[in-house]
């Protein structure tokens, strides 16, 4: 844990580069995504269209199991995207 006069100067510090460098300020506030993380982002997204995909193709062959195969993808997508590779605090 910082002392008092220790989180006063980060604040100082914080305060001076959105003053003098707004740019790199918000830049440290919030960083872009690494490659790693856009890639993941995006196979996430991807299996969930393909789910979605999959669903409406079950749906016109009336097969629950390619429904359910379907349901399961994009679920599992939209899980992958949004709970595990939510990297901000």
């Amino acid at each position: 844990m910082l002392s008092r006069s220790e989180r006063r100067r980060l604040r100082e510090i914080e305060r001076w580069f959105e003053e003098n460098d707004p740019r790199f300020a918000a830049s440290v506030r919030n960083p872009p995504p690494d490659p790693v993380t856009r890639t993941r982002r995006r196979v996430a997204m991807s299996v969930s269209a393909l789910g979605v995909l999959v669903f409406f193709l079950g749906l016109l062959a009336f097969s629950p199991l390619v429904i359910f195969i379907g349901i399961a993808l994009g679920v599992g997508g939209l899980a992958v995207r949004y709970l595990l590779l939510d990297t901000r605090p």
